[in-house]
């Protein structure tokens, strides 16, 4: 009753207050985007921004903060509202990973629960999940309204849209959008290791441009979508502020040796003038970076533009003295990756208010563009054969006269084309050990994404699919499946004593442990959150689980830690419960029992093994 009561309040809070954000959140809560929020552009110290009122706040509702290219801070502000009477964990997502630095204060009244700073101009190891989103995880407490100020600072634009998850509907919608993802930027990879296998072939330099032009713009995505920052670069975040812009001449710059390639040897009068502006901003790419960051990234959003619209203009004059299907898609090509250029001018600058989240019209645009460039340079490349086959057919047709000149050349033409299928042959070969290679590469990636960086043991994605897997042979075998869920006693302790560092060293000490103590090949550990671990025990009844919790207990309890000359004893809780799988599409009943035998381990002193149903 007294959370009814809670939620009705809160709704009427929000309907009947004007500058009210309060954001009310229950147990059936999923996803709420763009969601509420005030913001504030004055120069506010974190207990300022804590005690400001209403008139030094914005309202903002059903859209995301856009306030173009500017080296202004601003202050977020959003109002929780925890319905439950139980703690409420929740995602907060700034979908925007290219933001400098991004600090986080959640509190309730005076009570600081969470002060976080994360953003691409810090490394990886900043953030509470690593991963190429800027993601903070809340614990919102029971039946409480808490405050979550955001101060956003970001030289490349401030550009900030929010949104709210539960934590498994987050893992479900980014496993929907890696996968589609993945897909399209290894097509675009796939385009370009064709065309740069092509190259070794054929010894086409436009084959070798476009190959480049294509690397080029899948790098781009990559960045753009925080990825880079992740696997190439999370150590280096001073990088991450240059490669984007960098990128984005490069790609302008790789357009007009190609066009050269593919056009008709004739001048046009902007030829000398395309010609020089692109040699200048391919040399200015070598020194931009000495520019301050803002006049960069102007540099680098508006002068590409201005030569890839002179190339356009070139184009289009050799395209109306004699049009060709290769001239046809490089100018689909320019165009599109021209469109993406304003695209991105027009969010960054706050021209328009585009919905920006996950910018995905760069993304289909780069698309586009790559599947142009590669139909411009095997058209042409199948132009030139054909020309060749041509030219030989006339020579044959001019000595038909001479029999034996004529058969001569009529078999060196058939060994020429059975030369060039046996090439195709060859290049087809190529092209699918390669495409093995890659599906190869995406299973180590897809390995990576299950195990956890910090322990070496595989993370709760892993365990919550190998825990559906046993549930399944449990119930078709009739055999007891068993769920040991561990935590470290007194962790904040040991991170508030000795730091994170130790903290860490003593995580990866317990998960080797509990490793060494699996001895069949289908006992399996998992680092479940925090300082907590999951072992999953096919086949094992509650004793059995029971003394294997007691060994691991007992090994934790006698083990001594040394890190940095200081020695740390600590130990563990356990919770076991063991059961006949009746119910597959209930996997949290394994988890919620073991979990709640551990929750009366802590309760009733630590250092314990507790098995579930609990016998007082």
């Amino acid at each position: 009753m007294k959370r009814v009561w809670l939620l009705l309040c809160s709704l009427l809070l929000i309907t009947f207050t004007s500058h009210a954000t309060n954001i009310a959140l229950d147990n059936h809560f999923k996803h709420l985007q763009d969601i509420p929020f005030q913001y504030s552009l004055q120069s506010l110290t974190l207990e300022q921004a804590k005690q400001a009122t209403g008139p030094q706040w914005q309202q903002l509702t059903d859209q995301a903060l856009n306030l173009g290219l500017t080296n202004q801070a601003v202050w977020l502000r959003l109002q929780l509202v925890n319905t439950e009477d139980s703690e409420l964990a929740v995602l907060l997502s700034i979908d925007n990973p290219l933001l400098d630095k991004v600090a986080v204060h959640h509190y309730v009244k005076q009570r600081t629960l969470l002060t976080k700073e994360i953003g691409d101009a810090l490394p990886l190891n900043n953030r509470q999940i690593a991963t190429e989103s800027l993601l903070i995880k809340l614990t919102l407490p029971p039946s409480s309204n808490s405050t979550v100020l955001l101060h956003v600072a970001s030289l490349d634009g401030v550009r900030v849209p929010l949104s709210l998850w539960q934590q498994d509907e987050y893992l479900k919608d980014k496993s929907k959008f890696n996968l589609l993802y993945g897909l399209l930027v290894g097509f675009i990879l796939s385009l370009a290791i064709t065309s740069l296998v092509m190259f070794s072939f054929s010894r086409k330099r436009y084959f070798a441009l476009c190959g480049t032009i294509l690397i080029t713009l899948w790098l781009l995505l990559i960045y753009l979508y925080g990825f880079g920052y992740r696997y190439f670069n999370p150590s280096l975040p001073a990088l991450q502020q240059l490669t984007v812009p960098s990128l984005l001449v490069l790609a302008t710059c790789l357009f007009a040796p190609l066009f050269e390639q593919l056009r008709q040897p004739v001048t046009t009068l902007l030829q000398p003038l395309y010609t020089w502006g692109n040699r200048l901003l391919f040399i200015s790419l070598f020194f931009i970076w000495l520019l301050p960051t803002n006049i960069m990234l102007s540099y680098c959003l508006f002068i590409p533009p201005i030569i890839m619209l002179l190339q356009i203009t070139a184009l289009v004059i050799d395209i109306r003295q004699q049009q060709t299907q290769p001239l046809n898609a490089l100018l689909c090509g320019m165009l599109v990756l021209f469109t993406a250029q304003l695209y991105l001018i027009t969010v960054v600058f706050d021209i328009y208010d585009f919905n920006t989240r996950g910018l995905p019209f760069v993304f289909f645009s780069f698309l586009i563009c790559s599947l142009s460039l590669s139909f411009a340079t095997i058209k042409h490349f199948l132009i030139e054969r054909d020309a060749q086959v041509a030219a030989q057919q006339s020579k044959i047709a001019q000595s038909e006269a001479h029999d034996a000149l004529l058969q001569e050349r009529l078999a060196l033409q058939e060994q020429a084309r059975s030369d060039l299928e046996a090439n195709i042959e060859e290049r087809t070969f190529e092209l699918q050990v390669t495409l093995r290679e890659l599906e190869e590469k995406n299973r180590a990636l897809e390995q990576i994404n299950m195990e956890d960086p910090l322990t070496k043991i595989k993370n709760r994605r892993y365990f919550d699919k190998k825990l559906v897997m046993d549930l399944r042979r449990s119930r078709r075998e009739q055999t007891t499946l068993s769920v040991i869920m561990l935590d470290i006693d007194h962790f904040k302790n040991i991170n508030d004593t000795y730091g994170h560092l130790i903290g860490d060293q003593t995580i990866r000490a317990v998960a080797d442990i509990i490793k060494k103590r699996l001895k069949r090949p289908l006992d399996e550990v998992a680092r479940y959150g925090g300082e907590e671990f999951v072992v999953l025990l096919p086949n094992t009844v509650l004793s059995g689980a029971i003394a294997l919790a007691e060994q691991i207990r007992q090994e934790i309890l006698d083990a001594t830690i040394t890190v940095a000359n200081t020695e740390i004893t600590f130990t563990i809780s356990a919770g076991v419960y063991s059961a006949i799988a009746e119910d597959i599409n209930n996997p949290g009943l394994f988890t919620g029992c073991a979990d709640k035998a551990l929750y009366h381990a802590k309760q009733s002193g630590r250092n314990r093994v507790v098995s579930f149903p609990i016998l007082d």
